[in-house]
């Protein structure tokens, strides 16, 4: 993050499309979600599948190379550190909303606690539309015909609210994946940086690919925790909330 990439074909970033582009409204269930923070700004896996832009369902003849998911890290890097102070002040808020919900204090003063995130997320929102652009700009004109032809349907109706403890359940899973596969991403990003600098000094073409072929198993490893994260997730929703993935990705 949402540092990471590598996209995830995003379960929690679908929902989040169908679900979750206005706070949640408080109600007397105790259970509703009052989740002001968008999923695009803490999943280090989701961001980029949650606006349709992305490469973990890519064929294998346009999978992102060494220098491209390289790239795509470092701009989610860049991305999460910019938008950390905003992140931290929606937490908070959250944390005032739901302290009046326990507390019973009228919906109008919790709606005017959840409004101070607006701004906020109005930032985000501005930022990570720079980072789908920025993201855009590194796939090949190949990989962005592929992801324009197998972008999610819209799922309307369909949609299904995550609750509470689903959503700081995804959290965690989410948190999981980063820790897993944060060596292997900077391992990643530091041969293609060696690559680069290896062409600058003119080295041949097969001692670069020998560079780039010591990316292969960590490029393996974070493939295979993109695959465990999207089925942990899975196995967290419900039938209605499958079905509202369906429609995204079918």
């Amino acid at each position: 993050m949402r540092a990471r990439l590598v996209a995830v074909a995003g379960v929690i970033a679908v929902l989040a499309a169908c679900d979750r582009s206005t706070p949640v409204s408080p109600t007397s269930d105790s259970t509703e979600v009052v989740d002001l923070v968008p999923d695009y700004a803490v999943s280090p896996a989701a961001s980029v599948d949650a606006a349709g832009i992305g490469s973990a369902e890519l064929p294998d003849a346009l999978r992102l190379t060494v220098e491209q998911k390289a790239a795509i890290v470092a701009l989610h890097d860049a991305f999460m550190a910019a938008t950390a102070a905003d992140v931290a002040a929606l937490r908070a808020i959250e944390v005032e909303a739901k302290a009046a919900i326990r507390a019973r204090k009228p919906r109008d003063d919790v709606r005017a606690i959840l409004a101070k995130g607006d701004p906020i997320r109005a930032r985000l929102d501005a930022a990570f539309k720079k980072l789908q652009a920025d993201i855009w700009a590194v796939y090949t004109p190949e990989q962005r015909v592929w992801i324009e032809a197998h972008r999610p349907r819209d799922c309307g109706a369909t949609a299904a609210k995550l609750t509470d403890d689903q959503v700081k359940q995804i959290r965690a899973l989410e948190d999981q994946f980063y820790t897993s596969v944060k060596s292997d991403l900077e391992l990643i990003r530091s041969i293609a940086t060696e690559a680069k600098q290896a062409r600058e000094a003119g080295k041949s073409r097969d001692e670069v690919a020998t560079i780039l072929a010591r990316a292969i198993e960590p490029q393996r490893r974070v493939a295979n925790a993109e695959r465990k994260l999207q089925a942990d997730i899975l196995a967290l929703l419900t039938t209605e909330q499958r079905r509202a993935w369906s429609c995204r990705r079918g």
